[in-house]
């Protein structure tokens, strides 16, 4: 197994870190890892949370309980005793999220467009192509982070972000695209909007969408 690095962040919280690089080979890797934290001491009373973000993984506990040089001496161990690195074929969860594309729907198409020399068709068909796999949920609850944005379509983060963004929103920014599952201010380019419900408190979870699964965008002509 690759060398984990262990780091203390503030005074409650251990990140794991896997690497710089933003990598699905590697998030895969994160996420056996997780899985396996979580099954050996999710429960245990010291620990607060444990969950994957692109690279790494944060581990929040309680400092009143365990101190640092113990739940870091602990978390070697068990990191001694897995394997991360196998070719264990796992069938991902695909989720298929209907989307409508541009005018009102998506504002920042035309403007992509018109930056990136491509169709706004074009766009929408690159978007559209793929699977993209669920690296990471925040900033926002339910909020998805995917990797895997087709370069011809990766465009910059908004100058100045808007105040309000409608939820159903689906953003991009950078290499990553996303879908805003509340209104909230927001600096992603906005290239269209779906009806689904990513987030439901009264649903258990109430996230529709899971770190590790992928989503499929389809193009909503309804």
């Amino acid at each position: 197994m690759k060398k984990i690095s262990i780091d203390f962040h503030g005074d409650s919280t251990l990140i794991l870190s896997f690497g710089e690089i933003i990598d699905e080979k590697l998030n895969i890797e994160v996420h056996r890892c997780t899985d396996f934290l979580n099954s050996k001491i999710l429960n245990y009373s010291y620990i607060i949370d444990i969950y994957p973000t692109y690279n790494s993984i944060v581990i929040d506990y309680d400092p009143q309980k365990i101190f640092y040089e113990d739940i870091k001496k602990e978390i070697e161990i068990l990191l001694s005793e897995i394997d991360i690195s196998n070719d264990e074929i796992i069938t991902p969860k695909i989720i298929n999220i209907p989307v409508k594309y541009g005018g009102d729907h998506g504002p920042d198409l035309e403007r992509m467009s018109q930056s990136l020399n491509i169709s706004q068709d074009e766009i929408i068909k690159i978007h559209s192509s793929k699977n993209y796999r669920v690296y990471m949920l925040g900033f926002m609850p339910g909020f998805p982070y995917l990797g895997g944005l087709d370069k011809k379509i990766s465009f910059p983060r908004l100058n100045k972000p808007r105040l309000s963004v409608p939820s159903g929103s689906v953003g991009i920014a950078g290499d990553q695209t996303g879908v805003y599952p509340f209104k909230s201010p927001g600096g992603w380019n906005i290239i269209g909007k779906t009806k689904l419900k990513l987030f439901d408190k009264s649903n258990d979870p109430p996230n529709l969408i899971s770190t590790g699964s992928y989503i499929k965008f389809t193009i909503d002509n309804d």
